[in-house]
């Protein structure tokens, strides 16, 4: 044995072989054995613990968890809509205003908002002294009487005058979270 130790020694040395890798291990291919992951429970790993029926009921502090309501259907066929329902849909559209508006459209702005805000609507308003570009969302009926407040020019004469709106995507019939 010390003389095969000798050997491999003096081989090393004048290098005719080269260094065996300790770190080497045989390849068991297909039959080595699969490796054991812990069971993992609320992200710690669980390692040879019995099982405890009492220590799986959630503690008192914690709420239970409640799946999210289903989501109302909403019918986009117009048959299904009459005086009476109408204003359970949902409707948004974009519009833009031409005209001359005073004092920077303050007034204007003012307007605009108090209106669509007493409306229920939602959205954006970017007022300007030429111009006035908006997006609101809401009842259809609330959306039409917006619309029509718009295309007959009820701006006040302190406030300034409309040459003409333009609407575009005018949609009807959303559902609830727009």
């Amino acid at each position: 044995m010390v003389q095969l130790r000798k050997l491999a020694r003096y081989k090393r040395l004048i290098g005719q072989s080269p260094r065996p890798n300790p770190e080497w291990r045989q390849w068991d291919g297909m039959l080595r054995p699969p490796k054991l992951h812990p069971f993992i429970a609320r992200g710690y790993p669980q390692f040879e613990k019995p099982y405890d029926p009492a220590n799986r009921l959630t503690p008192a502090s914690q709420r239970k968890w409640t799946p999210p309501p289903s989501p109302r259907i909403v019918s986009r066929n117009s048959e299904d809509y009459n005086e009476n329902n109408l204003h359970e849909l949902k409707s948004k559209f974009q519009f833009e205003v031409k005209g001359t508006f005073h004092e920077k459209g303050y007034l204007a702005e003012k307007e605009v908002f108090d209106t669509a805000f007493q409306l229920h609507l939602v959205g954006w308003l970017k007022v300007r002294a030429a111009f006035i570009l908006g997006h609101v969302q809401g009842d259809t009926y609330a959306l039409s009487y917006f619309k029509k407040y718009l295309e007959e020019k009820h701006l006040s004469r302190e406030a300034g005058t409309i040459e003409w709106v333009r609407l575009w995507e005018y949609n009807t019939g959303l559902e609830v979270p727009l």
